[in-house]
């Protein structure tokens, strides 16, 4: 039994000592100067050795129109003497997410690598970012499918079925998209990302600023664990030698 404790306590140490996964989430809400509607929104980052991933979600109302899709983000990777450079690697539904290829019509299959850039023109927001659309500061030529339009963006939940909505380009993703970059040239931690915007409609003025969700950090909550598997392996020697005096 006290091996089985110290298994136990052994166990964590390495939970606790092994390479970390370091995250924020950011959340925006405001007036859609596009449509003058009130949209919000989130961005999660996980940082994860030489991978980035950005969770996009549009936490909104339903709206009749696609000028208050969330179509990209950007943010800023402040991390003194590092440089690093992100390259969009894979993009996919977040669970419970839908794609609608028309107001009725739902899919789960739909292709939708290339339908979003990465790659930035000049800009006074953030330094790097994800957009669905060729406005400002992405290049719309850089958008592999189509005309620099597919894939018009993230409605909000329950905005589809519908019939009155008023988007006349299709395909939408309703809820949330998940983002993949392979980071090269220096590392970076979830920490390091600030001033990050969200990027509503396709005129490029949709722009909501947002603040940081402040949460444990998962090396708290694993020292957390720690501590309560420590007191679990204490519980079970105490126990053991109780029955043996008995």
């Amino acid at each position: 039994m006290r091996s089985l404790a110290w298994s136990v306590v052994y166990g964590a140490l390495i939970i606790l000592l092994a390479p970390g996964l370091s995250r924020a989430g950011f959340i925006g809400a405001g007036t859609n100067t596009e449509t003058k509607n009130a949209v919000s929104g989130e961005a999660d980052f996980s940082v994860s050795g030489s991978t980035l991933t950005v969770v996009l979600t549009n936490t909104g109302s339903p709206t009749p129109g696609q000028g208050d899709a969330l179509t990209g983000v950007t943010f800023d990777i402040s991390a003194p003497g590092t440089s690093p450079t992100l390259t969009l690697s894979s993009i996919a539904l977040t669970s419970g997410s839908t794609i609608w290829t028309s107001a009725n019509k739902s899919s789960t299959t739909s292709p939708l690598s290339g339908s979003w850039t990465a790659d930035l023109t000049s800009t006074t927001l953030g330094n790097s970012g994800v957009a669905t659309t060729g406005f400002g500061i992405f290049k719309g030529s850089s958008i592999t499918q189509g005309n620099a339009s597919p894939d018009y963006g993230i409605v909000a939940p329950n905005t589809f079925p519908s019939s009155s909505f008023g988007g006349s380009k299709f395909p939408f993703i309703q809820n949330s998209l998940t983002f993949t970059f392979n980071i090269t040239g220096s590392s970076f931690t979830a920490s390091d990302i600030n001033s990050v915007d969200l990027l509503f409609g396709t005129s490029g003025t949709g722009i909501i600023h947002t603040h940081e969700v402040v949460a444990p950090a998962p090396p708290s909550i694993v020292l957390c664990g720690f501590g309560c598997l420590c007191l679990a392996g204490f519980l079970i020697v105490s126990r053991r030698r109780k029955v043996v005096a008995a």
